[in-house]
């Protein structure tokens, strides 16, 4: 009876040895997989990208795609589409936590080669502007605040525009499109959760707390590494037509 039971024992113990060393590999080739250095979780372009707008945030008395003058050089044709259009929400104020924000605007195929960019605040104590080359091809553009530029400060609003150069000179009759921004305190707890974070992942708390420009920003910097990625494409027009930007949701994003 004793033989028996130890007999038992040993088939049991070598069933179970058996079953540890068909799984073992297979657990350490996963581990090894979330381990090594350059891999990616693969559902990181399944981060949902909403922009959830501020309780308290002023409504903005300019519509999301708002333009002046038809949004054309005189010299062009009128063409089908949109025309220069902000990047920003149809009913709120932008905010951002950024000293040196990014702005982005969708330009039409044009024949004007640079456009003039301008920030100031209400009282015109700050201003800044900048003339920027404009691409050959219609699509979205960005200009980011330089850091030689001087930051914006926190609780202060900002007027911002961009006004395309038909011909050599600004003209009165110049199209150009114009926005306003506010810079706000980032809280602790943001900044602790922002650390480590991809663009997308940040573009996603951005966004959950209301910061448009820079859940706009944190997003194209995303997209801009991975061009091809149709979600993120998704998620970006996604993202546009959720403040009233239809018109140029599915518009080129350029480098």
């Amino acid at each position: 009876m004793a033989w028996q039971k130890s007999r038992i024992t040993l088939t049991l113990f070598l069933v179970a040895e058996l079953v540890w060393t068909a799984v073992l590999p297979s657990q350490i080739r996963a581990q090894s997989a979330l381990t090594t250095p350059g891999n990616t979780i693969p559902t990181l372009s399944l981060v949902s990208v909403t922009f959830d707008p501020p309780g308290d945030g002023k409504p903005d008395d300019t519509a999301g795609g708002a333009s002046r003058d038809g949004g054309t050089c005189p010299e062009d044709a009128r063409a089908i589409g949109p025309s220069i259009t902000p990047l920003k929400p149809a009913n709120y104020q932008g905010l951002t936590v950024a000293e040196h924000p990014t702005f982005f605007v969708y330009v039409p195929q044009t024949s004007a080669k640079k456009a003039l960019f301008v920030l100031k605040d209400e009282k015109e104590d700050y201003f800044y502007q900048k003339t920027i080359p404009i691409p050959r091809t219609a699509g979205i553009v960005s200009f980011r605040l330089p850091d030689e530029a001087p930051a914006i400060k926190i609780g202060k609003t900002y007027q911002w525009s961009l006004i395309m150069i038909c011909g050599e000179a600004i003209r009165p009759d110049n199209p150009g499109v114009e926005g306003k921004i506010q810079r706000i305190e980032a809280n602790p707890e943001l900044l602790r959760q922002l650390k480590n974070l991809s663009p997308l992942e940040r573009a996603a708390l951005y966004g959950k707390n209301g910061v448009w420009y820079d859940t706009l920003a944190s997003l194209a910097e995303q997209r801009r590494s991975q061009p091809n990625d149709s979600t993120l494409a998704a998620t970006w027009e996604k993202l546009l037509k959720s403040v009233g930007l239809e018109a140029i949701a599915t518009q080129s994003l350029l480098q």
